[in-house]
């Protein structure tokens, strides 16, 4: 192997391993995904002959599950459900990674891989939808003190509670994390009776 080949080989390697642990800290499982293609295209907008074509949004044309139309290709081909689920995933991964890397610098003492799987779905919930530069400080800091009641009485752009804007992404939200799975119920409900 030529110097040149091996030196760039070895710094290929070199980023590869120090990327990983940013995508092993947050292996996206099933049912986060599934939740997250209902919050960002729950109608499946611009999907037709079993293919995701772009469509309108406030934000500019989108493909599949909210990602900005980056190829004018897919104007004409669309793209497969499995290619829209796949590049989801990336951004999730993207997100997780960008995250990271602002927990690193805004709250030093708590890593994103430390983090529980709670705190960290939230976390990307909010900045793959918002973006990571949107991220507010006392948003993050109640995700990370845990502090659920200070998250949802505190925090206006926090989705499903019962007072805000009955829109699909906060239905989904409050049956996520306040009304539905007993066992990720940030605050229980109160029993009837």
């Amino acid at each position: 192997m030529k110097p040149l080949h091996r030196l760039l080989l070895l710094a290929f390697a070199g980023l590869a391993f120090t990327a990983a642990p940013a995508a092993e800290s947050f292996p996206l499982t099933d049912d986060f995904v599934a939740y997250m293609k209902s919050v960002t295209n729950p109608h499946d907008f611009g999907r037709r002959d079993g293919k995701f074509f772009p469509y309108s949004t406030l934000y500019g044309r989108r493909i599949g599950y909210g990602r900005p139309v980056d190829d004018a290709a897919l104007y004409h081909a669309g793209e497969t459900p499995a290619a829209a689920e796949q590049h989801l995933r990336r951004g999730l991964a993207a997100t997780a990674a960008e995250l990271a890397t602002w927990l690193a610098r805004e709250f030093p003492d708590r890593p994103f891989a430390a983090l529980d799987r709670t705190q960290q779905e939230l976390l990307v919930d909010h900045a793959h939808t918002e973006g990571v530069a949107q991220v507010n400080r006392a948003f993050a800091a109640a995700v990370l003190r845990a502090d659920w009641d200070a998250l949802l009485d505190g925090h206006l752009y926090v989705r499903g509670l019962g007072n805000w804007p009955d829109t699909i992404k906060n239905r989904a939200f409050g049956q996520r994390w306040i009304y539905g799975d007993k066992t990720k119920a940030l605050r229980p409900l109160p029993r009837a009776g």
